[in-house]
């Protein structure tokens, strides 16, 4: 064994060691706990997630492909369930949902950043004939009842870890801003400017992405969709859409963007038959939320296991 593995060896064991990751974990385990208390209340039925598919997430950046072969099917790994959540709520029955994803997605070394993993898990939720002002009611709903659970039964591991709570007394509705305007104001850094000097959570909205993003046909450059953004530097911990379902939209973003068209054959052969329903969600990012909420500097400090990208080397 080299040198630098040793060395890594004994920081990996160092960081399983640690004395806070308990208390770290328990405070995650109870945010999960909320959330499916929450969506049970709520109705919202709760499906399992997929480790791999035909297709996944196109996102709105570059990763390293991992593709694989079974049964002489091509399949991706699972970069998030974005299609199998509008695929589900085909079913009539079926007019909201949520899934606890694990997805993975081989960030490129440049995103080793502190918010950044390439192995980790999201609550994604969508709502059939859902729409902006829907999901981010619902959000803010949802935060407020975990943030309050959270608070009220992990006292002694908010002490254990050094932090206190008051981050977590949030006010509704957020406020919401737009991308061009943030940009305008701040410059190429804004969200990362705006996030740090707000002490409460906000709304970034319209920001061109991903082609089932639905665009506003009364308002045309300005796109449906929206990120959460945590104050204080935590940035990003959201993403959602009102969703694009009508063939002839999807066909238009997808060549406006460069999709491969033959890989989603069977996905347009649904929007074509008028199948696909109108849909709003999202998904939250686990460990962001648990960085913020246990006000850590990396994201990588709430996983037992180091996911981030970069590293170079990996023991487990």
């Amino acid at each position: 064994m080299e040198i630098n593995e040793k060395v890594l060896l004994e920081e990996t064991v160092e960081k399983i060691k640690s004395k806070k990751i308990k208390h770290i974990l328990r405070i995650q385990q109870t945010e999960l706990k909320a959330v499916d208390e929450f969506m049970y209340k709520k109705g919202i039925t709760r499906m399992m997630p997929l480790m791999m598919a035909p297709i996944t997430d196109t996102l709105n950046h570059s990763v390293e492909e991992n593709e694989l072969k079974y049964e002489g099917q091509d399949f991706d790994v699972m970069k998030s369930m974005i299609f199998h959540k509008q695929l589900a709520l085909v079913n009539p029955e079926l007019d909201s949902l949520y899934i606890v994803s694990p997805n993975i997605r081989l960030e490129k070394a440049e995103r080793g950043d502190s918010r950044h993993l390439f192995e980790f898990s999201q609550v994604d939720f969508e709502f059939k004939n859902g729409n902006m002002d829907q999901v981010f009611s619902f959000m803010e709903e949802l935060l407020t009842y975990v943030f309050s659970e959270v608070k009220a039964n992990c006292k002694d591991d908010f002490e254990a870890i050094g932090v206190g709570t008051s981050h977590l007394d949030i006010v509704t509705p957020f406020k919401r801003y737009r991308t061009e305007d943030l940009r305008e104001k701040y410059g190429e850094d804004f969200e990362e400017i705006a996030s740090k000097e707000s002490t409460q959570p906000f709304w970034l909205i319209n920001h061109k992405r991903e082609f089932y993003d639905a665009e506003d046909l009364n308002n045309m450059g300005t796109y449906l969709n929206y990120d959460l953004i945590w104050p204080m530097g935590y940035v990003e911990g959201l993403s959602g859409a009102e969703r694009e379902y009508k063939y002839d939209r999807i066909l238009v973003r997808m060549r406006e963007l460069g999709v491969n068209e033959e890989a989603f054959r069977h996905y347009i052969e649904l929007a074509k038959r008028g199948e696909l329903v109108k849909s709003a969600g999202a998904g939250f990012g686990v460990e962001r939320m648990t960085r913020f909420v246990c006000q850590q500097n990396e994201v990588s400090d709430v996983t037992v296991f180091c996911r981030k990208p970069g590293k170079g080397k990996y023991i487990f």
